[in-house]
């Protein structure tokens, strides 16, 4: 009960957050359940459509922009980051057997920006005025997140997902260079994380490439499933 209301608590903060740029879209803080110390937590840029269907894409946004969501995007949905992903995932375990098929309820996440642009992508908030303030905030608040629910590890999808939050905003790094690496999430207990960067599940060429740094990150000893 106390992890729902604290689950809760996260979802009001983000919501605060992006309301103050006033751009009428939908501000959808998380795409799945949330769990304390889940295998994987999945950190895109930001929500786009959840179905090619229209009415059912706005069903489904109004739901997960009301309340904590009670399905997993990543399980019961067909866009086409769901679907990168279970190909990403499927793509390691053609590999390497002991790891999951396809996405569960130990895969869960949420986006590096909340407000909801559909396929045309983040540009429109990127450039809002006051977008700058908003991002800071929300990176606080996703480190204080990823303090509190312990994921093993972290995948960041898509270059706007990792710069300025693990990796440096300046000089920006192209996906090729970016190293998945251990950080720090709580000072007090010594505790950490994998940080696994990918590029992008806009494109199935993408696909291979990011199975195979998630490999390359088990054969090094940087990602725990």
């Amino acid at each position: 009960m106390k992890d729902e209301v604290i689950f809760k608590d996260f979802f009001n903060t983000i919501k605060s957050i992006w309301e103050p740029l006033g751009l009428n879209k939908r501000i959808i803080p998380f795409c799945t359940p949330l769990k304390v110390n889940p295998k994987f937590l999945v950190i895109g840029i930001n929500h786009s459509d959840f179905d090619s269907n229209p009415t059912m894409a706005d069903k489904i946004a109004d739901a997960y922009s009301m309340g904590m969501p009670s399905t997993n995007t990543y399980i019961e949905h067909d866009h086409s980051f769901a679907k990168g992903l279970r190909a990403v995932i499927a793509g390691v375990n053609r590999q390497i057997d002991s790891f999951d098929r396809e996405p569960n309820e130990d895969w869960v996440g949420t986006n590096r920006i909340a407000i909801q642009t559909g396929p045309e992508g983040a540009g429109e908030v990127m450039h809002a005025y006051g977008y700058e303030e908003c991002q800071r905030e929300m990176d606080k608040t996703l480190k204080s997140l990823i303090s509190y629910i312990k994921p093993k590890n972290i995948l960041l999808v898509g270059n706007e997902a990792c710069d300025g939050l693990f990796y440096p905003a300046k000089p920006k790094q192209p996906m090729n260079n970016k190293k998945t690496k251990k950080v720090l999430i709580n000072k007090e207990t010594k505790e950490t994380t994998n940080i696994i960067p990918l590029w992008h599940f806009s494109r199935g060429s993408f696909y291979q490439p990011c199975s195979s740094r998630i490999i390359e990150a088990i054969q090094n000893k940087l990602c725990d499933y």
